[in-house]
């Protein structure tokens, strides 16, 4: 996708200079999926491109994709296509064309019929050929049923929007799924679809766009906010079904908060829920979306819950993955609890970007939250308590989001 740094838009606002684009990621393996035909360009190849990250989910799972035995499992997807291959080819193959020969005829009102149906003709001819099967893989919520089908789950199957909060909410969803019975198994994600100049036209009306090369969370070097592209799927099972079958845990999920008060509030909420004392979570996986007004919210809601810095007092260390990967929309939520998963999983608190000049809150002595711009080992200095980790996330409208996530249990709670 070219990218025109300093290009005016409708909104007369700059596109980004840079964006984080999957590139050939953005990709799937047809055998895996069994499609029941060719694909063409013209098909939602978001579908496919969810249904291979379900499969490879699944398979780190230790679980079939393909199982022949049906699945007491759900599926609850972040996802909104506003503008997929396969509805810009519906449109057109009918709007568009029909928007087109208007057109045409009002320049050329002594045009012959025949000249223009061979005109018409030939722009039929330039597009990829419509088929009912494509037409309707493009409508967002046969993406999860597809899912639910290739995977022989037998619970519902959903798609939702909930904008930056997708993969919070499909993991609430999720969730339920698994307190109220309804599923033994619950496949939860979010994927955000390939950039394009209609999605970066109607973003640059509300988003500020970084004017610089990179992204970093926290600094008050930040400009704006920088795109980006992909997808994440978990596979949820209640905790004594996970430890029963000696499945591969990564982080338990403590507790959910989403609603519209204020971060603080939420983030509170969430560690009440999840019974975790403040002290006992040390990383924060942060918003950080590089725009600095908006960082610093997010920092003076983690300052006002933990108070003043005094020696021997609690710490805790805060970054965001939206440094490495961008601002990913509907999946920045799901790619920041992968993130938090994988440093439970593996007992390190990991770098973030690193910001050559953080933001004055965080520089502050008696600023009981610092910078991740640097690993560590993840030491807790409790050993009765487990790790935590705590994602916030925030939307546009205003709504937020907070989780707390533990550590797998030990080997003496797995017996």
């Amino acid at each position: 996708m070219a990218l025109a740094p300093g290009a005016r838009n409708l909104f007369e606002r700059p596109y980004p200079t840079h964006a984080g684009l999957l590139g050939d990621l953005y990709a799937c393996v047809p055998r895996d999926i069994t499609f029941p035909r060719q694909i063409n360009s013209g098909e939602n190849q978001d579908l496919y491109f969810a249904v291979q990250l379900a499969f490879d989910a699944l398979v780190d799972a230790g679980m079939r994709p393909h199982s022949v035995d049906p699945v007491r499992g759900t599926v609850r997807l972040g996802y909104a296509p506003p503008f997929s291959a396969s509805t810009v080819n519906w449109l057109e193959h009918t709007f568009f064309i029909d928007q087109t020969m208007d057109i045409i005829r009002r320049f050329f009102r002594s045009a012959p019929e025949d000249a223009l149906a061979m005109v018409r003709s030939s722009l039929v001819d330039s597009l990829p050929a419509p088929d009912a099967r494509s037409f309707l893989a493009g409508l967002g919520h046969r993406v999860a049923d597809w899912i639910a089908r290739e995977c022989s789950f037998t619970g519902g199957a959903t798609t939702l929007d909930a904008g930056a909060l997708s993969g919070i909410a499909a993991l609430r969803a999720a969730i339920d799924d698994l307190r109220s019975g309804r599923a033994d198994v619950a496949l939860t994600g979010a994927i955000a679809s390939p950039l394009n100049r209609s999605i970066l036209e109607g973003l640059s009306g509300e988003v500020t766009f970084s004017t610089g090369a990179e992204l970093v969370p926290f600094s008050k070097d930040g400009t704006g906010t920088i795109p980006g592209e992909g997808g994440a799927f978990f596979v949820l099972k209640r905790e004594a079904d996970a430890l029963k079958a000696h499945d591969r845990i990564y982080a338990l999920v403590r507790s959910v908060a989403c609603g519209a008060q204020p971060m603080d509030v939420m983030l509170q909420t969430a560690a009440d829920r999840a019974e975790a004392p403040l002290a006992s979570i040390q990383l924060i996986e942060g918003d950080g979306s590089g725009i600095a007004d908006a960082d610093e919210e997010q920092v003076a809601a983690v300052q006002k819950l933990w108070g003043e810095h005094k020696p021997g007092g609690p710490l805790v260390g805060i970054g965001s993955v939206k440094g490495n990967v961008g601002h990913c929309l509907l999946a920045s939520a799901a790619a920041s609890i992968l993130k938090a998963a994988l440093a439970l999983r593996r007992k390190v608190l990991p770098p973030q970007m690193p910001a050559a000049h953080p933001l004055d809150s965080l520089a502050n002595l008696c600023s009981p939250v610092y910078l991740l711009n640097d690993a560590r080992p993840w030491i807790t200095g409790d050993p009765s308590s487990p790790r935590r980790a705590a994602v916030m996330v925030e939307d546009l409208g205003g709504r937020r989001a907070a989780l707390v996530l533990e550590e797998e249990p030990t080997t003496e709670d797995r017996q």
